[in-house]
């Protein structure tokens, strides 16, 4: 029995072990939250809601008052929303990451996630009529599903490859092949459907809609493409008409043709005549219309930009705006300080979100600024905001709800980034180089003193009395600013890729560098930068930030990662998160992740489940 004991005890103890030793190397990366969502693809009106499909997942607005849109519930996803369908109780959203995602959406405030359907080419599109989901499932094909029971699902039939679009009626599907054309499908056997007809058009079909004998197609670069469906096995074209831009998208009402048609914005097509359309009026949405659907005398677009935004198409040759979602244009940098998260949200200016609770962020003050907000930098009460042409602005934030134009100062070029110490204001402009401006009077900037850099200045911090500029194509330089009038070089580092930022902590400087990855030099002789070590991706690393013994990287489509630098000279992958959008800037506050990922600002917490073991002694007397 002892030798029974004692074995049993040393089996605990390697279990144990073996636990520990998991700690050492699982490190937790968890999503908490998101906001300032943009990029919508798509939307549908059921009743007194609109469902969006974002980048980020399911945003639902409500609408009863289609003059004030308001937010009533989400569900993120780490893939991209492609296409959505609404149907009873259930939101059907086409995914390009997850699939097919199916949401409980009884209670719009919070939506639910039922089940998916996974694909291998990834989901772009779906369309629900009965209890069948035809879902065009990219290089899967037409993907046949019975959603009866939507947290049930089942597969019944496919048909063939690469098929981006779906629009049903009847018995017949109408799928895209894209550059193929499109396809008219027999279903009136799901389990066996079987195609009947085709026509291969001019440009890309992105979308199909049907009406009586008629099929409209958004072909793309050819615009609006419209065919006499009448035989289904012999589709005929009978009419067209050349958008500005790229048909995303086609919705029909009456006799007219309402276009989604990318920078073109919402086109709208007079077809009472179909072998001869004409255009009835526009409007111009601010970014990329890829998605129309109307309802009584509104047009909701899902724009790339502008989120989802609300048309009169009353009088259809002069449609004006709404209501718009009040979405953000693109989230490019966020700094963080006392709870609330400051971000450069580009041709939308400054947003400002309360983040006392980082799990439900919320939005409560923003400034639209003259051009084109870039990065922010807050001291004290004060927002520094590089506005590329509009060069520096400078927000009193004590009120954060209100922020308040207090000074501006028009760099030479395009204010990129921007670093505060003391009274002066470092901007990296450019091709402009390095900008000191004395910013201890807000009525009366002034230039104090400027370096020119060799190339493109895109990134700056100050420590001590040396200035670290990041230089696009050639990778870093360090200027001594000990005298601001007359900033004067000390050393640099050409790197061989593209540098969009850089973070210095203690005597390392961090330098991602785009196509190589992580750089470490050691910069305690500023005159002689050495390379120590580096963590290698070729991946499109955009800019880094350091707490404790940690590198948090923010790589563009890669999503960051988390790397452990307490060894310069051999840092190690920790960790990595990969969002559903452009992760362009990172900033870390205790164990708090936020990333400016393009189309959101995403919170994650990180928690450092890293145990000493080297202490841990243990006994193995496994006595047989």
């Amino acid at each position: 029995m002892k030798k029974a004991k004692v074995l049993l005890a040393s089996v605990f103890a390697l279990v144990v072990l073996f636990f520990i030793l998991q700690l050492v190397s699982a490190n937790n990366i968890t999503y908490l939250s998101s906001t300032l969502w943009t990029d919508a693809e798509d939307v549908q009106v059921v009743g007194d809601y609109a469902y969006c499909a974002f980048r980020n997942g399911l945003l639902i607005f409500d609408v009863s008052d289609p003059a004030n849109p308001s937010f009533a519930g989400k569900f993120y996803l780490v893939g991209r929303g492609g296409g959505i369908y609404v149907k009873d109780s259930y939101a059907y959203l086409a995914d390009r990451s997850v699939g097919l995602v199916i949401f409980d959406v009884s209670d719009p405030g919070n939506p639910d996630s039922v089940t998916s359907y996974s694909t291998l080419g990834g989901v772009e599109d779906v369309f629900v009529q009965d209890s069948i989901a035809y879902v065009a499932g990219g290089s899967s094909g037409l993907q046949i599903i019975n959603v009866k029971d939507p947290a049930n699902i089942s597969w019944i039939g496919e048909y063939g490859t690469h098929i981006y679009s779906v629009f049903v009626l009847d018995t017949l599907a109408y799928v895209s092949r894209t550059s193929d054309g499109f396809l008219i499908i027999n279903i009136s056997d799901p389990a066996n459907p079987d195609s009947i007809g085709r026509y291969d058009t001019p440009g890309s079909v992105q979308g199909i809609f049907v009406q009586d004998s008629l099929a409209y197609v958004a072909d793309h670069g050819s615009g609006l493409q419209i065919f006499n469906i009448s035989d289904p096995a012999n589709p005929d074209s009978i009419g067209s008409y050349d958008t500005p831009a790229y048909a995303n998208d086609v919705f029909v009402k009456d006799s007219l043709a309402y276009v989604a048609d990318d920078y073109g914005g919402l086109q709208i097509i007079n077809v009472s005549h179909p072998v001869s359309p004409s255009l009835a009026g526009s409007y111009d949405t601010p970014g990329h219309a890829c998605a129309v659907l109307v309802k009584d005398s509104l047009a909701y677009v899902a724009d790339d930009v502008g989120g989802l935004q609300v048309i009169l198409v009353s009088d259809p040759a002069n449609p004006n705006l709404f209501s718009n979602s009040d979405s953000p244009n693109e989230i490019l940098s966020v700094f963080v300080k006392d709870g609330l998260a400051y971000v450069a949200t580009s041709y939308t200016g400054l947003k400002i979100v309360n983040i006392s609770d980082p799990a439900n962020p919320d939005v409560i003050g923003c400034y639209d600024t003259p051009d084109y907000a870039v990065d922010v930098f807050v001291e004290d009460s004060l927002a520094y905001v590089a506005d590329e042409w509009s060069g520096l602005q400078i927000f009193n934030i004590s009120d954060p709800a209100n922020p308040d134009s207090v000074g501006s100062y028009e760099t030479p070029h395009y204010a990129e980034a921007v670093f505060v110490r003391d009274s002066l204001a470092y901007v990296a402009d450019g091709g402009s180089g390095l900008q000191i401006v004395n910013i201890k009077d807000l009525a009366n900037l002034s230039s104090v003193g400027s370096y020119q850099t060799p190339d493109w200045a895109a990134a700056i911090l100050v420590q001590d009395s040396l200035a670290y500029v990041a230089i696009d194509d050639s990778g870093f330089q360090i200027i001594n600013v000990s005298d601001p009038a007359n900033p004067d070089f000390v050393g640099s580092y050409d790197t061989p890729g593209k540098v969009k930022g850089l973070f210095v902590k203690d005597s390392l400087l961090y330098l991602p560098d785009r196509g190589t990855g992580l750089l470490i030099f050691n910069v305690s002789d500023p005159a002689n930068p050495d390379s120590i070590g580096g963590y290698y991706d070729e991946s499109d690393v955009y800019n880094v930030f350091v707490h404790d013994s940690f590198a948090y990287l923010a790589s563009h489509s890669n999503g960051f990662y988390i790397i452990n630098v307490s060894d310069p000279t051999n840092p190690t992958l920790v960790g990595n998160y990969r969002t559903p959008g452009n992760s362009l800037d990172v900033f870390v506050d205790g164990e708090y992740v936020y990333v400016a990922d393009r189309y959101s600002l995403i919170i994650f917490l990180f928690i450092i489940l890293l145990r000493s073991y080297y202490n841990i002694k243990c006994s193995y007397n496994i006595i047989f």
